[in-house]
């Protein structure tokens, strides 16, 4: 069956491919104006009670070609990768330019204990949470 002239079966095979796009780049957090043209690096969050840990696959990065940005209630990580200038390209394979990932934190977190640590080309990222405020019984007065 032919629908605007192409097979319905490719048309489901696109929506498939894009509702699949859509769906991991929503998965750790929602693009921003811009963000379909950048390359997108692999995240794991783990969750504790007292802290998220975020472990961001960068290798081939400088230090310096990060850029972190955490507020109470976010974290955004971008940066850019330079391709190699070296030699004749033959093929590429491995994505180079700009990248932003950008995560809603569920809870607030400590910024100030806030801490970011570069190894191997894995980005970690500790954000403690701020801890839940304690009841309190204040003193009743006689008057």
């Amino acid at each position: 069956m032919d629908i605007l002239g192409s097979n319905i079966f490719d048309q489901m095979a696109r929506l498939h491919e894009g509702l699949s796009d859509l769906a991991s780049r929503m998965e750790g957090g929602r693009p921003g104006p811009g963000e379909d043209d950048l390359w997108r690096p692999a995240v794991d969050i783990l969750e504790s009670e007292d802290e998220f840990v975020l472990a961001i696959d960068l290798p081939g990065l400088d230090r310096d070609d990060i850029e972190l940005r955490v507020d109470a209630a976010s974290l955004t990580i971008e940066g850019e990768r330079k391709p190699r200038a070296e030699g004749n390209l033959l093929r590429r394979e491995r994505p180079v330019g700009r990248f932003r990932r950008s995560f809603r934190l569920a809870v607030p977190v400590d910024t100030a204990r806030v801490s970011a640590g570069y190894r191997n080309g894995v980005l970690e990222v500790r954000l403690p949470k701020v801890p839940p405020p304690r009841p309190v019984r204040p003193e009743i007065e006689s008057g």
